[in-house]
């Protein structure tokens, strides 16, 4: 009888470690908030196939699965403040760094400036933007440095329009420049290239087709990109997310993924 009882609690254990295991392989499912961006069509443009793989990267390492949500940035912005979730590709800033706790830095991106004729064709520093217009999505921050020249070096004109309408205000000297972020690895020549061969194209807009737009001749600022939740919310994620991110730039994976990133 007591050979059973064994046996039985054998199977119990077995049985019991499967589950576990089980349990403990299932990926903890999160929210992930992203600004919407539209083509010409209204239609939601995919996410790149470097973002992509930056998510499925984190996913993988931290057990993580994200559900996609898209809200205009400000709508993003509260779900995340209130605990629906978590964001991703958030500015520091003085304001925000009271209502949302950030994760390390995954990426730092520089900021060029672009703009249209003679007048705006020389910006090389943020003292070159004193007084100048600059066109912006609704919500959108830069970094901390950035928020401390905003509307006291240069004027924001904040909107919700897709970003073609950008590039024709400055045609049209409704606004004085914007800027684009890319990755650590673009000098000046590869970003020109890039807006004039790749963005432009990509709006099959016959009035911007041949345009010729100046680039800064440096990064106008340096902007840290993070996940981010809500204070007292997702601690949990945010510590596998700072871990991962340890954890990749120590040997290297997430270096070499970052790498590709525009």
């Amino acid at each position: 009888m007591s050979s059973f009882r064994f046996l039985g609690f054998c199977l119990f254990i077995f049985i019991f470690g499967i589950a576990f295991s089980a349990l403990a392989a299932t990926p903890l499912t999160v929210k992930l908030y992203l600004p919407d961006n539209f083509d010409i069509n209204g239609k939601q443009i995919p996410n790149s196939r470097q973002i992509t793989e930056i998510f499925s990267y984190f996913e993988r390492e931290g057990g993580l699965k994200f559900s996609i949500v898209t809200l205009p940035w400000k709508r993003a912005q509260l779900q995340v403040e209130q605990g629906g979730g978590i964001i991703y590709g958030f500015s520091k800033s003085n304001e925000r760094l009271e209502r949302y706790r950030f994760s390390q830095p995954v990426i730092t991106l520089h900021m060029w400036a672009i703009s249209y004729g003679t007048a705006n064709a020389h910006f090389s520093s943020v003292a070159d933007l004193k007084g100048k217009r600059m066109t912006s999505g609704l919500g959108l921050s830069h970094g901390i440095e950035y928020e401390m020249a905003k509307n006291k070096v240069f004027i924001v004109q904040e909107d919700f329009i897709p970003d073609r309408y950008r590039y024709k205000k400055l045609v049209e000297n409704q606004s004085d420049f914007l800027l684009k972020p890319f990755g650590q690895q673009y000098n000046r020549q590869q970003v020109s290239d890039y807006v004039h061969q790749t963005i432009i194209p990509q709006f099959n807009d016959p009035e911007l087709n041949h345009v010729q737009f100046n680039i800064s001749t440096n990064p106008m600022f340096y902007d840290t990109i993070h996940f981010a939740s809500g204070k007292g919310h997702y601690d949990d994620v945010i510590d596998r997310i700072d871990k991962i991110i340890q954890k990749g730039l120590k040997n290297g994976s997430l270096s070499k993924l970052l790498q590709k990133y525009e």
